[in-house]
């Protein structure tokens, strides 16, 4: 409603002048005017067949009934009952009218029906257009819930999984080492918790997703020992530029021991770097045939290419050549 009333007041006047431009252009009528005096009345009175339009809209929208054809029926007799008043209180008070022409009735009433019907005109152009701007909006919102529920999905399909290996390789060094044992434990708390407080977001700053990574990390290092080497190139002034989907990161670290057989002879190497607006993934290859978990090749990247394309638009960048794996992730700056 507000847009129509908008509408009214800024076309009213000039609704005016076009009405009015015919009599002092053409002088149909064979009388003189005074154009400000005819202005201001012309706008008073089409303001006035705004509010008839904009009073049956109401009364239609309060009963729960939108049809357009009513809508017409109702306006253009609301008009034509407001154009008799009119020439009633004219035929009533003829001193109002000093014109020694007087029109024929079926001129104003052209006129008044030509100016009702192009208000009706706009009226319903406005309508239209804002009842498509609510569904458009109520989609997006939609569409919106919709993808936080999939990533949500895609984000608690990651923790099971992980908690899983973890518990794996407690079980494995709880017995040959309990010190070892105990420190893991702790780690694993204190990554643990940190999932807890990142489940809820969809985006995280990056140096968040770094510590988070770096402790997942510490984890293999405890496990790994010697078999595993990480070399981090990032500067610190620059981590707080971005954001990153929440467990981007740390998937892609985990992923490279998922995949990879090695050992002190033969370290995995896991190379992180901060490139422009990407963050650069890449470890040497060792490829083993079957998975710890016996999970098929390539799910775990497949979750993280699709949580990018709902959050970032875009596909990850991979490169897997003979000798080594590379993920660029795309990173979003921080709003200043």
């Amino acid at each position: 409603m507000k847009k129509i009333y908008r509408t009214a007041l800024l076309s009213s006047p000039i609704m005016a002048a076009f009405e009015l431009s015919p009599v002092f252009f053409l002088h149909v009528y064979g009388y003189s005017l005074n154009f400000w005096s005819s202005l201001i009345t012309l706008t008073i009175l089409t303001l006035v067949i705004w509010g008839v339009n904009i009073y049956v809209m109401n009364i239609l929208a309060k009963s729960g009934r939108g049809n357009n054809a009513e809508w017409y029926a109702l306006s253009y007799i609301f008009t034509l009952l407001l154009f008799a008043l009119l020439w009633v209180f004219l035929h009533l008070f003829p001193e109002l009218d000093d014109r020694t022409n007087k029109p024929s009735i079926i001129f104003p009433i052209i006129n008044i029906l030509t100016l009702n019907t192009i208000i009706l005109i706009m009226s319903n152009a406005i309508v239209v257009r804002s009842k498509k701007e609510k569904v458009d909006k109520e989609l997006a919102e939609l569409k919106i819930k919709n993808l936080e529920a999939e990533h949500q999905a895609l984000v608690g399909q990651m923790q099971p999984h992980f908690l899983f290996n973890a518990l794996s390789t407690l079980s494995s060094i709880i017995s040959t080492d309990s010190d070892l044992a105990k420190r893991y434990v702790i780690k694993l708390s204190d990554f643990l918790r940190y999932t807890i407080s990142a489940h809820d977001h969809v985006l995280i700053s990056l140096s968040e997703e770094l510590n988070f990574t770096q402790d997942y990390i510490e984890l293999q290092k405890l496990r790994f020992e010697d078999s595993f080497f990480c070399s981090l190139n990032v500067p610190q002034e620059q981590i707080n530029q971005y954001q990153i989907p929440v467990y981007a990161l740390q998937s892609l670290v985990e992923n490279a021991f998922k995949h990879n057989l090695f050992s002190e002879e033969k370290p995995l190497t896991v190379t992180i770097e901060l490139k422009e607006d990407t963050l650069i993934v890449s470890n040497n290859k060792m490829p083993r045939r079957m998975f710890l978990d016996g999970e098929r090749e390539g799910v775990g990247l497949k979750n993280l290419n699709k949580r990018y394309l709902l959050i970032v638009g875009k596909d990850i960048d991979i490169k897997d050549t003979q000798t080594d794996y590379t993920v660029t992730l795309k990173l979003i700056r921080t709003m200043s």
